[in-house]
C-alpha cells in the first residue's frame, strides 16, 4: 500500500512539532504525540481553583512521563489511584495509603483490566509508542473493545485519553500535519498512526458506552508549569501550540475527569496564546 503523503510546507502545527523535535532531551516522537518517557518529577506550580477532583483513579501507562505527572498531583491532592503498567512495578514509588500497583500485561486483558479498574471513579490513559512498546497488546486502537467492556464491568463509565494537537476532531478526515507524519518511518510514523487510529475509532462508535473525552493535548517535558487553557476547536480558540508540563496537563485531566465539562467531546489543550 502506497502511502500518499501532503507535501511538509504545512503551517502551524508542523511548525510547532518540528520545533518541539529539535529539543533533543525528548525524542522526535514525545515531542510530537503526548510525550510518555520517564522523567523526574515535580510537584506543579499550576495554582489550583479549588475546582472539584476524582478520589480514585486509574492511569494507564503510569510510568511515562505524563503518567508520573498524573500521579504526582494524585499524591498533592490526596487523590487514590492505581497505577497500570505492563511490567517493572517497581517503577512507581511513594504509594499513598490507598492506592496500588496494577501490572497489566496486555490491553486485551479483559480480567486484569477489571480489576485494575475496580474502585476508580475514572481511567485516564497516558500511552505513549516508542520503539519497544508498539505491540498489538500494547495498544489503545486495538483494544478500545476490551477496555470499554472493562471499564463497564468494573461500574466505572469515565474515561480520559491523551492525544496530540495535530489531531483532527473525531469523525473528521485527518488533518495534513497528521498525514504527513502518519507517512514517516520508524517510532514517529508508527506514533501518528496509533492517534490517528484512536481519532477514528471514536469516530465510528468506540466507546460507545462511556463518557469519554479526548484530549488533544500540547505537552512535553520542558513544557511550562501553569494551567493550560481548554477550547473545543480553534475557532475562536485562546490556544496556542505552546505545550505545558506533565504535572500541569495531568492537573487538568483529573480535574475534567470530575467536571465533565468535555464529555464526548476533543477539546484543544495547551498553553494561553500571548
Amino acid at each position: 500500500m502506497t502511502c500518499r503523503c501532503p507535501t511538509s510546507r504545512f503551517n502551524g502545527p508542523g511548525l510547532a512539532v518540528l520545533a518541539l523535535a529539535a529539543d533533543r532531551s525528548v525524542t522526535p516522537l514525545t515531542a510530537a504525540f503526548a510525550p510518555m518517557r520517564e522523567t523526574s518529577m515535580t510537584t506543579p506550580t499550576v495554582e489550583s481553583l479549588s475546582r472539584p477532583l476524582p478520589h480514585h483513579v486509574a492511569v494507564i501507562g503510569a510510568a511515562g512521563g505524563l503518567g508520573q505527572g498524573i500521579l504526582s498531583v494524585c499524591r498533592a491532592e490526596g487523590i487514590g489511584f492505581t497505577a497500570v503498567v505492563r511490567s517493572r512495578p517497581e517503577r512507581i514509588t511513594d504509594l499513598p495509603g490507598g492506592s496500588r500497583v496494577a501490572v497489566v500485561q496486555s490491553l486485551a486483558d479483559g480480567a486484569a483490566l477489571a480489576d485494575a479498574f475496580s474502585g476508580a471513579d475514572a481511567v485516564l490513559t497516558a500511552l505513549g509508542v516508542t520503539a519497544t512498546t508498539h505491540e498489538r497488546p500494547a495498544l489503545l486502537s486495538a483494544n478500545m473493545a476490551a477496555v470499554e467492556e472493562s471499564m463497564l464491568g468494573a461500574s466505572v463509565d469515565r474515561i480520559i485519553v491523551i492525544n496530540t494537537l495535530l489531531t483532527s476532531q473525531p469523525g473528521q478526515p485527518a488533518s495534513r500535519a497528521m498525514r504527513f507524519f502518519m507517512c514517516l518511518p520508524g517510532t514517529m510514523g508508527r506514533g501518528a498512526r496509533e492517534q490517528q487510529a484512536v481519532i477514528d475509532a471514536l469516530g465510528n462508535g468506540a466507546f460507545s458506552s462511556l463518557r469519554w473525552t479526548l484530549v488533544r493535548a500540547g505537552l512535553n517535558s520542558r513544557g511550562k508549569d501553569e494551567r493550560p487553557v481548554a477550547s473545543r476547536d480553534w475557532d475562536g480558540a485562546l490556544n496556542s501550540w505552546s505545550p505545558v508540563s506533565y504535572g500541569a496537563m495531568g492537573r487538568w485531566m483529573l480535574e475534567e475527569a470530575a467536571a465533565n465539562e468535555f464529555v464526548h467531546a476533543a477539546p484543544l489543550v495547551s498553553r494561553r496564546r500571548r
